[in-house]
């Protein structure tokens, strides 16, 4: 009754007013008028009057009980599981060797000085940004470009294939060393990681020229190639984590896998693509990315051989919620949770680990992860010395800086383990435990 009230009072002081109004001016209202102020003017002002009522209502009301709060603020790792089983099995493979071309060196020893020696990309006279300016690029120097021509490559690939011819002397050497102290049954199994640029339609042309070019030196009746395009780093981390688990499936054949890709960024079309798209490093764009390339082969097997050193893990690999440039606090707690998962299945503590290698570049995203996801529980480690970041020397080398970084840390292995992480992708990360001979397994590390 209240609100019936309430309403008729209204309606009816209106109408007071307005026939008041008339009157005293001797007006003689239309049709129209009347409708409007006797009927429409009273109605929208009673029920304006209750809306307002109803928001100030709500507004008074208690609130609801806060749903609680996500354990994990940024980067969860329910939704985006790991590839690492839960068996154990194929848990690591030893790492018989593995051969790079990058900018700062063919080896992985000269890439952590250059890290250390805190080299940079340097501006490319080849190379120019929109203004007309030299483009920050990491080159390799001395590619013997106009030799790989005369092997008469794919049209267009001379550059990108002249970095594989720089590396695979150097595998067909061990290889052929390793073979031929195991049984004639052994046989080399070559994944090739393939950029996303080059089409399925090439990879038959290509299949035959790495064949009768680079690997005629190995029996053919013992290699098996195969050739796979990879777009992401995710895809080219799962592919490594798959050659893990096989070469460990068959211990007793003394077969090789070998892992082999090549990447470069250093050419004018990749330069305008990425300016296009604000990707490009400039004094305007300070967090873009520096074109670079290089090459790298990595060769494991479940048998290991005289100078075998280093076992390497299985890679266990997720995605940020968010990507890693995105507004907001910059969390690591997903990259710390992939690394510290693979310690206590190899028996050991953080304590026990003597560096972090990771592919990360220049981008201050990236080393605000990283320090963010290892500053507490490896608190052991010096930044300074302990975090090397290939990146800030060999620029972006999309979507293989991964496998480089392996390449690197197994140099960091002495008489401790090695951590590598990729995370130079805005979502993509992973991370992989090398460690030295004996495996941690037989010597297992105790907790400090």
């Amino acid at each position: 009754m209240t609100l019936i009230g309430t309403t008729l009072f209204a309606l009816l002081l209106v109408w007071a007013l307005v026939l008041g109004w008339w009157q005293a001016n001797d007006h003689t209202p239309s049709s129209t008028e009347m409708l409007l102020y006797l009927g429409a003017l009273p109605l929208s002002m009673i029920g304006g009057y209750w809306l307002l009522r109803g928001f100030i209502d709500h507004l008074k009301a208690p609130a609801e009980a806060a749903a609680p709060p996500r354990a994990v603020a940024d980067d969860p790792l329910a939704g985006a599981p790991s590839t690492v089983s839960s068996d154990t099995h194929g848990e690591s493979v030893y790492l018989l060797d593995s051969f790079i071309c990058t900018p700062a060196g063919d080896d992985a020893a000269q890439l952590l000085s250059a890290v250390a020696e805190g080299k940079r990309p340097a501006p490319d006279a080849a190379l120019s940004d929109d203004d007309g300016f030299p483009v920050f690029a990491a080159r390799v120097d001395e590619l013997d470009v106009a030799a790989v021509a005369e092997l008469d490559p794919p049209p267009g690939r001379s550059r990108w294939l002249a970095l594989i011819v720089r590396v695979l002397p150097g595998v067909v050497d061990r290889v052929r060393e390793c073979l031929a102290a195991r049984t004639t049954a052994a046989r080399f199994h070559l994944l090739w990681l393939l950029p996303p640029a080059v089409p399925v339609a090439e990879f038959s042309d290509l299949r035959t020229w790495l064949l009768s070019q680079c690997l005629d030196g190995l029996a053919p009746e013992r290699i098996d190639l195969v050739l796979q395009s990879a777009a992401t780093e995710a895809e080219v981390m799962a592919h490594l984590d798959g050659v893990v688990v096989s070469a460990s499936q068959r211990p007793d054949d003394g077969d090789i896998h070998g892992v082999l890709a090549a990447g470069t960024a250093i050419d004018a079309a990749t330069v305008t693509a990425w300016s296009a798209r604000g990707m490009l490093f400039s004094a305007t764009s300070p967090n873009g990315m520096m074109p670079g390339e290089g090459a790298l082969c990595l060769l494991l097997s479940a048998s290991p051989d005289d100078d075998t050193q280093v076992r390497i893990s299985r890679v266990n690999g997720a995605a940020r919620d968010k990507a890693v440039d995105a507004h907001g606090r910059i969390s690591g707690t997903l990259l710390g949770a992939l690394a510290t998962a693979l310690l206590p299945r190899h028996q050991l503590v953080p304590a026990d680990i003597c560096a972090i290698v990771s592919d990360a570049d220049h981008r201050a995203s990236r080393a605000s992860e990283l320090f963010d996801a290892f500053g507490d529980d490896f608190a052991a480690l010096d930044p300074a010395a302990d975090y090397p970041c290939i990146g800030t020397v060999c620029g972006s080398l999309a979507p293989f800086g991964g496998l480089l970084a392996v390449a690197a840390a197994s140099a960091s292995v002495t008489d401790r383990p090695a951590l590598c992480i990729t995370q130079q992708h805005p979502t993509a990360r992973a991370a992989v435990l090398l460690f030295p001979l004996p495996p941690p397994a037989d010597c297992p590390a105790e907790a400090s």
